[in-house]
């Protein structure tokens, strides 16, 4: 990882075991021109054949019809099991064509190149991929990608909005971590939001090292651990499906994380001072530290019931006890809407 880390993907991809015998680089419609265009030629120096497919980025780009195109696209281009898909995208187009990779053939290798700040730091790590039908990320498959490319130059080209999307998963990471990471964030909020590289790569490096720590102990999300990196994300999730996915995703977790952090205090016992400085850190990074006027708590909160940590009629709810102390709470499905119903009003302007 680091600036300029792209250039190195055509030797790494050359060299994997058994060859490479086609790339499929799938790029997010967003994707600054003259990176990716680089990234291609470092592939073809690299003796690779390449061929292209876009994709629009964010939820859009992670409906049925796409994944559809996708899969005919791999079939007209002749991919086979030797081939490797490469994603080089947002966290909604590297989620799409994972999931292709995950099925074409029953699954052919893949890497991901994150180019948003979000994916670097969650999206693109991990090993989730998916695609949206009725609720977020509904239909999708665990596929371990052979490389993860993470190139903070991408992150340069950003818009605010979008940057500051990728900081809230960091924030994510530095509660569930706590420690060192999360006193560091306390004291880099500004460094971070100003795009010191400096600042970002540590960031970064940070947030995959606790997301694979977490991954590594439950990579199918079979005994509950990984279900923690959803924290925030339960009415994170809600509230973008509430909202049309018309608020971006980091700012929707932003807002769960304040949210979330309000119904540990009600039930986790987490200490109200811990609360303030976890919406404090939220606003230091230029994101929502509380829920929004529209949609409403309650039109947010009704969609809790499409999240896939729903057991039958219980949910599992990522809460802290304190920072670097996250715990899974099971709770009835209607006890835990309540609380997050209430914990939202109690935050909301």
């Amino acid at each position: 990882m680091g600036r300029g880390a792209r250039l190195l993907l055509g030797g790494k991809v050359a060299a994997l075991e058994p060859p490479v015998d086609r790339v499929a680089l799938v790029q997010d419609l967003g994707t600054p021109g003259r990176l990716v265009e680089e990234l291609v030629r470092g592939l073809e120096e690299a003796g690779l054949r390449v061929s292209r497919r876009v994709l629009p980025g964010g939820e859009m780009g992670k409906r049925l019809e796409f994944l559809l195109d996708l899969w005919r696209w791999m079939l007209d281009e002749e991919l086979t099991r030797s081939s490797i898909v490469v994603a080089v995208g947002g966290g909604a187009v590297t989620d799409t064509a994972g999931f292709a990779a995950a099925t074409y053939m029953r699954g052919v290798r893949w890497v991901t190149v994150p180019t948003t700040l979000l994916g670097m730091a969650d999206a693109g790590v991990g090993g989730k991929t998916a695609v949206n039908l009725a609720g977020k990320n509904m239909v999708g498959a665990f596929h371990q990608p052979r490389l993860v490319v993470a190139d903070t130059e991408f992150a340069e080209t950003l818009t605010e909005i979008d940057y500051r999307s990728g900081l809230a998963e960091i924030a994510k990471h530095g509660l569930i971590a706590g420690g060192s990471f999360y006193r560091w964030l306390l004291g880099s909020a500004e460094s971070l939001l100003s795009r010191s590289q400096e600042a970002l790569e540590k960031a970064v490096a940070e947030s995959i090292d606790v997301k694979m720590e977490i991954v590594a102990r439950d990579p199918r999300e079979e005994k509950g651990i990984r279900a923690i990196l959803n924290l925030g994300h339960t009415y994170g999730h809600a509230l973008e499906k509430a909202s049309g996915y018309m608020i971006p995703h980091g700012h929707a977790v932003a807002a769960g994380l304040a949210v979330e952090a309000a119904a540990a205090a009600k039930t986790l016992g987490l200490p109200e001072a811990r609360v303030e400085e976890i919406r404090s850190l939220l606003a230091r990074l230029g994101l929502p530290d509380r829920p929004p006027r529209s949609p409403s708590c309650e039109e947010a909160v009704k969609h809790v019931r499409l999240d896939k940590k729903r057991r039958g009629g219980r949910l599992l709810l990522p809460l802290l006890e304190d920072v670097g102390r996250p715990r899974l709470v099971e709770l009835p499905l209607e006890e835990a809407r309540r609380l997050l119903l209430d914990a939202c009003r109690e935050l909301a302007p």
